[in-house]
């Protein structure tokens, strides 16, 4: 974002002008927007206001709440999810230090850390983005800074920082591209009395520490981040999976299966990612009583149902080999319809096999396309849900 439009919005006439807008304004094409709204503003201004509209409604449409932000485009999409945020400022919050967020973007972080009662300062490289952090964090302080030089002592604070991974090609997935690159930032851990560094979710486990502590995060359906945790508070060594909203979570110092397999048994449970990319999937089977199906394939199986947060649970109608035709017959035969279908270490997206299926009629049921014992299996399968607990 340009500095001038920064500065316009937020002096007191950008917050009245933005503020008397109607938030269906935002439905509208940026440009047709802009072009309506230079009817009673300079073009600047209208810019500036329009563009913020838009950004505004996409904040909404992302985090389901109006968070009363200004945004950046690249600063929205880098932007942690609320949620995530609050979960991350209450486990800062227990180790009683001072926060520091040496990339504190927008601020969302930051203001997690305020709300949860933190003294929290942030650095910014970006004049715009520093301006609108300043006025969405205003109890924080926020300077302009490197994050790789800043200045202050890191040794009696705490940490965070979310590299940037966008540039002007897209996103990027090599840490050594990051911004700081992932040595920076896990040096600048180092330096601190406590921190957490986020990285990508798929980051690889080779480029994480041993003296780290990770958490792999996920809301909802969508993984958000791998959280690498070093000093005060962390556990070197440590896997975590955790699945929001709800903060369930398991970490490696829980028992777990030896890797021993079993076939398709009366009942297949589909860990959640958090849990597979924590490498968790035995011991979220010792839980569920599960073994898994096949040494490269996350599915457990068990002879009795159990439930877990972590885990969807099925009961198993029919185990065949892969084959569309055969498949196709079956289902109609059955008068099952697929409504969900999932695939692990399995070719065919699950898109592609509904549309070579065709239009099946009949009684809604699951498919867990896998690979067992290098065969491509097909599991027929009804999706359980937890008894309700009494009140």
């Amino acid at each position: 974002m340009e500095l001038n439009r920064a500065r316009y919005l937020v002096s007191g006439a950008g917050r009245a002008a933005l503020a008397a807008l109607s938030p269906g304004l935002g439905e509208l094409d940026v440009n047709r927007l802009a072009a309506n709204l230079r009817r009673a503003h300079p073009a600047d201004e209208a810019a500036a206001l329009a563009e913020q509209v838009t950004l505004q409604t996409k904040a909404r449409e992302r985090f389901g709440d109006d968070l009363g932000m200004l945004f950046t485009a690249d600063g929205l999409e880098m932007m942690t999810h609320p949620i995530v945020a609050a979960r991350r400022a209450t486990r800062l919050a227990s180790l009683g230090l001072p926060v520091a967020d040496l990339t504190c973007g927008l601020g969302g972080d930051l203001r997690a850390c305020v709300t949860a009662g933190l003294a929290s300062l942030g650095l910014e490289h970006d004049a715009a983005t520093a301006l609108l952090a300043r006025a969405n964090v205003a109890p924080a302080h926020v300077v302009r800074a490197d994050a790789v030089r800043p200045p202050l002592s890191l040794h009696e604070r705490a940490i965070i920082i979310d590299p940037s991974r966008r540039s002007a090609a897209g996103r990027r997935f090599d840490p050594d591209a990051f911004s700081p690159n992932w040595d920076e930032a896990i040096r600048l851990l180092g330096e601190a009395r406590a921190g957490v560094l986020k990285a990508p979710p798929g980051i690889d486990h080779g480029h994480i520490p041993d003296d780290a502590e990770t958490e792999f995060v996920q809301l909802g359906r969508s993984m958000r981040e791998a959280a690498v945790w070093r000093g005060v508070g962390a556990v070197p060594g440590l896997k975590r999976a955790v699945l929001l909203p709800g903060d369930a979570t398991l970490d490696s110092t829980a028992p777990e299966w030896p890797p021993e397999c079993s076939p398709p048994r009366a009942f297949i449970f589909d860990p959640e990612s958090c849990v597979t990319r924590a490498g968790l999937v035995r011991h979220l089977g010792y839980l569920l009583d599960a073994r898994l199906l096949d040494p490269q394939v996350a599915y457990l199986t068990a002879e009795k149902p159990a439930f877990h947060p972590m885990a969807a649970t099925f009961e198993v109608l029919q185990v065949l080999p892969f084959s569309v035709s055969r498949l196709k017959v079956l289902l109609r035969e059955r008068k099952w319809r697929p409504d969900e279908i999932r695939r692990r270490a399995f070719p065919v997206e699950p898109d592609e096999l509904r549309r070579l299926l065709g239009r099946i009629d009949g009684e809604l049921i699951t498919l867990l396309l896998t690979t067992i014992g290098g065969k491509r299996t097909v599991v027929v399968a009804r999706r359980l849900t937890s008894p309700a607990k009494p009140a």
